[in-house]
Parts: structure tokens; sequence; C-alpha cells
């Protein structure tokens, strides 16, 4: 029998039960009965009947901001209807969060993991030897095991150093990207290779475009966006021959730098936005648009939609110096203000229910979450105790109030100080309930756009005291429900709240993982294996790696500090770094 119809029988016989226990008369009793099954009429059943484990797609954009789609948009500058449709018809995540930079976003998200959990703190260097931890397991490894097809397009940027750290030894059964940060939508390549041969790895340029663990160079000359979108297709179009569901990350790399675009994108934009690098970066937006049109079209036409999850996200805030815009939140990629971390998401699918259709969730959420969302909430796997993530799917598809209560961006540094005493020597960045609690001096450049008198968007920048930069006035405390802005800092007002969240971080602190080492290699130059960035290490065992005496020294040298929080110039070095 249907679950729904059992509810109403069990509601039915407690209402005859109830009305005779307390004696009511006739027609007392038929007025209790009408006003329950009005009410129940209107209860959605949730559906049993669905057998089929739903496929799900993933599509991460990078470095979008906040107010780089439409329905964000207050300027209206940039037109994302596609994005706009699939948001308002789906489940808009208002109040979500990911890390402040690509690399720990992708690990939060394959490891259910805050990032301070598993040790991929920042973003990976193009000669870097460490890669995500391989004694974890993540997303497509777990989801095979629950009868799931795996799919990586795009974006990898999880270590690429030795051949157990790439996609495929990772879990996917295909791969059609590329391993680093960025790349040229064209040539394919990452860094530029007409810089100087310079050993120094900020110039290390080379080709790194791969099908699977092969070179892929047939597709150069074409678009990046459009190889990626295409080959979703093809997978979408596969799997009507196969009965197992599939999991297909298109992770984007759009719309991160370098700006290119074809020409017609841009053009819509002629005549109605003025700076240069926003007018790439809106016609890159449009073509990203386009693309997820194509890939729910050939859901809908091949009759897969009816079975699918689709989630639209971004990795982080948005790079203002690249066009993007976060407005009217504070800041932007890279720190941990609201325009960096707070980003755009949402879900759109027919196995959500009608009545979440078209709404905004405002319950908190961030990007470790979807890992045991896909995997205990829709493919029908068990709960993982050991995961920093929680399993959201109820609460999206029903609209119920969300199970997290607090979230964990980074922490770090010295966490054995005295409660009571101003923890100096230690960082991070915490939200529980509406309030966020940030230490450090992260979020001190500032560039923000605006719009002016003519609606048109200015970049505009902000002027710091470098000199007070030691000091606990960069520490801030904000209401985020009263306060999203972070214009009205807390800190030194909302005494028992900071205790409170101060507590928090030090719990956190102390049950932080090593970070993995960012040693860089110049080993890894393309250009010593015919220009291709290429694996150039034997088998990596993040357990098992010991530093070197010259890695200690190199990494003293450049990231201030071997094992230990170096001070408040640390960590202004620190967040400096992180600007990639």
């Amino acid at each position: 029998m249907n679950s729904h119809i059992m509810i109403k029988c069990f509601v039915a016989s407690s209402v005859m039960f109830i009305g005779f226990m307390i004696g009511l008369t006739a027609t007392q009793y038929e007025t209790l009965v009408d006003n329950v099954t009005r009410l129940t009429k209107h209860v959605e059943p949730r559906d049993s009947s669905h057998r089929k484990q739903p496929n799900i797609i993933f599509i991460l954009a990078d470095d979008l901001g906040w107010n780089d789609v439409s329905y964000h948009n207050s300027s209206c500058d940039i037109h994302t209807p596609n994005i706009d449709r699939l948001a308002k018809e789906g489940v808009r995540l208002e109040n979500y969060y990911a890390q402040s930079v690509c690399t720990p976003s992708r690990a939060s998200f394959m490891t259910g993991l805050y990032k301070s959990r598993h040790g991929l703190e920042n973003v990976l260097a193009a000669g870097e030897a460490g890669c995500l931890p391989n004694n974890l397991e993540i997303m497509p490894q777990i989801l095979k095991r629950h009868g799931y097809t795996t799919h990586l397009v795009g974006k990898w940027h999880l270590g690429f150093s030795r051949r157990n750290c790439l996609p495929n030894q990772r879990g996917f059964d295909t791969f059609l990207g590329f391993h680093n940060g960025a790349l040229d939508y064209y040539r394919h390549t990452h860094g530029n290779p007409s810089q100087p041969k310079d050993p120094d790895i900020k110039y290390f340029a080379g080709f790194d475009f791969w099908e699977n663990e092969k070179v892929a160079e047939d597709y150069t000359g074409q678009y990046a966006t459009h190889i990626f979108v295409k080959r979703a297709q093809e997978i979408i179009a596969n799997h009507t021959q196969n009965e197992e569901p599939f999991f297909l990350f298109l992770s984007l790399s759009a719309v991160h730098a370098p700006l290119l675009v074809p020409q017609n994108y841009i053009e819509q934009y002629e005549g109605k936005i003025t700076d240069q690098k926003r007018k790439i970066h809106a016609g890159m937006t449009s073509c990203m648009d386009e693309g997820i049109k194509n890939v729910t079209d050939t859901l809908q036409r091949l009759d897969v939609w009816k079975d699918t999850v689709l989630v639209f996200s971004s990795d982080n805030g948005g790079e203002v110096n690249e066009g993007a815009s976060n407005i009217p939140l504070l800041g932007h990629k890279a720190q941990f203000t609201e325009g960096g971390i707070r980003v755009v998401g949402f879900v759109n699918s027919p196995l959500l229910s009608k009545q979440v259709q078209g709404t905004n969730y405002t319950g908190l959420m961030g990007v470790a979450d979807w890992l045991p969302t896909f995997v205990e909430g829709i493919a029908g796997g068990s709960k993982d105790p050991k995961l920093d993530g929680v399993n959201m799917w109820e609460s999206i598809r029903y609209g119920t109030s969300s199970p997290r209560k607090e979230y964990l961006y980074e922490v770090g540094g010295n966490c054995n100080w005295n409660e009571g005493d101003e923890p100096l020597t230690m960082y991070g960045t915490i939200r529980v309930g509406d309030w966020k609690l940030h230490l450090g001096a992260g979020g001190i450049n500032q560039r923000i756009w605006h719009t002016d008198k003519d609606h048109r968007m200015r970049l505009t920048d902000m002027e710091i005291d470098f000199n007070k930069m030691c000091s606990s006035e960069f520490n801030t405390l904000h209401n985020i429900r009263l306060d999203p802005y972070e214009k009205h800092n807390q800190y030194q007002k909302a005494h028992n709240i900071r205790a409170t969240l101060l507590k928090k971080l030090k719990y956190h602190c102390r049950r932080k993982v090593p970070t993995v080492p960012k040693i860089e290699r110049k080993e890894a130059n393309p250009q010593l294996r015919q220009g291709v960035f290429t694996p150039w290490l034997d088998d990596w065992n993040y357990l098992e790696w010991h530093p070197t005496s010259a890695d200690k020294k190199y990494f003293k040298s450049r990231y201030c500090t071997w094992d230990s929080f170096c001070g408040c110039t640390g960590s202004f070095r620190r967040y400096r770094s992180r600007e990639t």
C-alpha cells in the first residue's frame, strides 16, 4: 500500500479513537474529521515508488561572482537566462558556502571534510609535489561502490605530480580536461609559453589537456567550454544505452582567467558594459549559460531528466581583478568575507517536492555537504560519521530546516592559548548559527565593485592602514542574518558570543590534520617533458611523506614557517599568497 494512503488511514483511525475517548458529539466528530481530511489532502506524499537511483550532475563554475548571474544581478549587466530559469524553477541556495579558493573547495567537495581535515588548504601550483591525500576515499570511488558510472569533464586541480593522484586513479571512469588551476581556452596550455625559461615555478608553462591519461592534442584550437559541454552531452547520450546511474562532474574552467571567449558572446554587451574585463567576463558567463542550456536540453530530449538531480555551484567568490562582481557582498576570491566564500548555488530536479520548487532555501549549507547528500541522500548509501559534511537532501527536497548549525571555513596556528586571552597566534573563520567569527588579517586587501549614478559598474580600491594589520581590529564578528554585508563589527561588543565561537574554533583547531606541504619542484618543469605537464614523481603516499632539510628550508623562505603559525606578519603573507 502507498505510504501516503497508510498515513491517511492511520490519521483517520486515530481521529475515531480520540473522538470516542473524549466523548465528542456527532457534529463535533464530523467537524474534526473534515478538518483533518482537508489538512492531509494537501500534504504531498514522499515518493517511495521511485526505485531507480537518480543520476547526479554537478556543474561547478570557476570564480563566478555572487552578482554575475541575472537573478542576483542588481545592475542587470550580465544575462544568464538559462541559469535563471533552472534556479527559479528549482531551489536556490541562498546561505551556501564554499572555500575562498579553488583547490580547497574541490577537495572539500570530493571528501566531505573541512579543509583543515583533508590537508589541501592552499591552491596547488603547477610544480607542487602534493595532491589530494590518497588515504581518503573520495566521492567517485564511493559512488562507484553504489553502482554509479563516474565522469569528470573539465578542471581537476587536486594534484598530478604522481600517477596515483590522477582522476582515473581516484575513481573516475572517464576524464576529459586539465590538471592545473587554469587553462588557455584555445591553446589548452597552462602558464605563458612566451615567458623566458626561468626555473622559478611561476614561469612554468606547457600543454595540459588530457583524455583519461593520454595527451589530447586533437582538441587544440577549440574553445574549452564548448568542448566540455559537448562531452557532457555525449556522456548523457551514452547513458541511454546503460541502466546504471551516472555521476557527471562538469567542472568548467569558465569563468576563470585568462579572459577569452568567442567574439559573438561579447557583442551583446557592447555599449552596455564599459569596463573591458567586465565585458569579456560577461561574454564568458553567457557562453557558459548557453552550454548549461545545451546540457539540460539533451537531458530532456533523451528523457533522462526525469531521473536526474542537477546542482549548480561556484567554487569560490568572484575574482574582481578579472571582471567578476560580488556586490552587495563584501570582498572577493581569496578572502573570508562573504564575497569570497558565499557562492551562487541551486538544485533543480523533477524529484524535488512541488512545494519547494521555485523557492529560496536559507538553511546553512557548505560545499563539504555534497558528498553525504549525494551518497547517503540520493544514492542510498549509509552515513559516515567521520565526515564533516551532513546529508542535506531531505532538507532541500522537502524544505525542512537545515541539519547544519555551524560551518568551519579555516583554522590553524597555535591552538593552545588560554581561554580569556586574545588568541593572536590562532587564525580561522567559523559560522555558528547567525554569527561568523574571523581571526587574522585576511580580507585586508579589498577591491569592490559599486554602481555609479549612471548604473555602470566601477572598480574601487579600499584604503588600508597596513601599520595596523597586527592589531586585533582585524578580528571580526558579524551577525550575518542581520548584517549580511559585514558593516558592523561586534568583536569588541558581543563578548559572550565571541567566547562561544572562539571555543568552537579552538576545538576545530585541535582536530586539524597536517597541511599537505607546498613543496615546489624544478623537476616539474614541462620543458623537461616535451612541453607537457605530466606526472614526474613516483606514487605519492601522504602518510609516509617526510620533508627533507632542503624542503623545510625552501618552505620556510617562501611560506614563513614549516609547522606553525608565524605570527601576525606571517598571517598577512599567508593571505596575500592566496591570490591566484
